[in-house]
């Protein structure tokens, strides 16, 4: 009796599993576009990170439409609170994307995109360093993928 509970409940649960509908946000099928130009200003370490994110998108795709992409980034660091010596204890890292789409008929669209993250201020100035540039790497990995969400949905 307990064996027909578990395969019944095994059944129902692929069921379920299996016809949720579930599909990739970014297949290859629904990908309708490819950059044309990509041009980027701004925070270099966030622009080589989006860079790389984007660059599969680049490539020619026959029958497709082009997109013109003007990126400015920018990398703001403040000090959200310190201890009482006046020394950080914690840090608010914001990342600003100004994004511009121009698609081949010429039609401009911009859009904005702002990420933060804060973290606590470490005794070593190098391991707080590395810790802001992975935050820093993060925070630009998930707006490259803002951004192509963004181009998808045009």
């Amino acid at each position: 009796m307990i064996k027909k509970i578990k395969y019944i409940t095994i059944f129902i649960s692929l069921i379920f599993l299996f016809g949720c509908g579930y599909s990739p946000l970014l297949q290859k099928e629904k990908i309708q576009f490819y950059i044309a130009d990509l041009e980027l200003n701004g925070d270099r370490q966030i622009n080589n990170s989006i860079s790389k994110n984007i660059k599969k998108y680049q490539n020619y795709l026959e029958n497709k439409e082009p997109y013109k992409v003007y990126i400015k980034s920018d990398y703001i660091k403040s000090v959200v609170n310190k201890d009482r010596s006046g020394n950080p204890k914690n840090y608010k890292v914001t990342i600003k994307i100004n994004l511009i789409v121009i698609n081949s008929k010429g039609k401009e669209v911009n859009k904005r995109f702002e990420r933060f993250s804060s973290f606590s201020a470490q005794n070593k100035r190098v391991a707080e360093k590395e810790l802001e540039n992975k935050y820093k790497s993060d925070l630009s990995n998930l707006i490259s993928k803002d951004i192509i969400s963004f181009i998808i949905n045009q």
